[in-house]
């Protein structure tokens, strides 16, 4: 899994959509991102607003500023509890399973996705996907990095585990 995301990612031209509620990258996956953002590539990425492990949401978060200084659009999901594990590349080809972004989903757990190259497919998971983004709110550089004291400390704590995560 790990290798077809990175694949996917690195061979986007136009766009990439990810839903994921344990956002959680290695450094590869991260550089991946970055560097389709800087070829030019429309980066969105949805995560939950609330989550049921704190401490991956406070890993996830601490890693932002790179992401959205790159133009990556990240956007939380406000309505309930997102679980949903989706990607879309150039509204061709899309994945949809149990795969989490994070290093246990890759190398611990015994995940499952369906890899799809079907425009009909993928476009009607990228309207789904749009409809998402509209009861999300946007995160911003500047509100992120005005985060309070409490997010920071909690986040200089989750960042030892991020390996477990």
């Amino acid at each position: 899994m790990y290798t077809m995301f990175l694949l996917a990612l690195a061979s986007a031209r136009h766009s990439i959509h990810i839903t994921n509620p344990y956002f959680v990258p290695d450094e590869k996956m991260i550089t991946t991102l970055l560097g389709a953002a800087n070829r030019g590539v429309q980066v969105k990425l949805l995560i939950p607003g609330a989550i049921d492990h704190n401490l991956v949401r406070q890993a996830s978060r601490s890693g932002f500023g790179r992401l959205l200084k790159s133009d990556i659009q990240i956007y939380e999901y406000r309505p309930a509890l997102l679980h949903a594990k989706t990607m879309v590349v150039d509204g061709i080809w899309a994945t949809v399973g149990s795969t989490n972004l994070d290093r246990r989903s890759f190398s611990l757990n015994e995940e499952l996705n369906v890899a799809i190259y079907d425009v009909d497919t993928a476009q009607r998971l990228e309207r789904v996907f749009e409809e998402d983004l509209r009861n999300s709110r946007r995160v911003m550089y500047k509100e992120w990095n005005d985060r309070g004291f409490t997010s920071r400390f909690l986040e200089i704590l989750a960042f030892p585990l991020k390996e477990q995560m």
